[in-house]
């Protein structure tokens, strides 16, 4: 079972990294899952920023994984 859930994180971290949000609100989230009917919320929210584009171009978390061409500084 853990083989497959730290894997799960990892890849969920790296979505919200694409839209340009921290990993840590992705544990925020998850734990707020366990809240009765906050946990709805959190997982509509997780789906959501799941299926949104990520942002163009390079953000604060690196560059774009889909235009590797467009260069950014980014711990400028």
């Amino acid at each position: 079972m853990l083989a497959a859930f730290l894997p799960a994180i990892a890849v969920q971290v790296r979505r919200f990294h694409d839209r340009n949000i921290s990993g840590w609100w992705y544990l925020a989230l998850f734990i707020g899952g366990f809240v009765p009917y906050v946990g709805v919320i959190a997982g509509i929210a997780i789906f959501v920023i799941s299926v949104l584009r990520g942002t163009e171009g390079p953000n604060k978390f690196g560059p774009d994984p889909l235009r590797p061409e467009a260069r950014a500084e980014v711990f400028a």
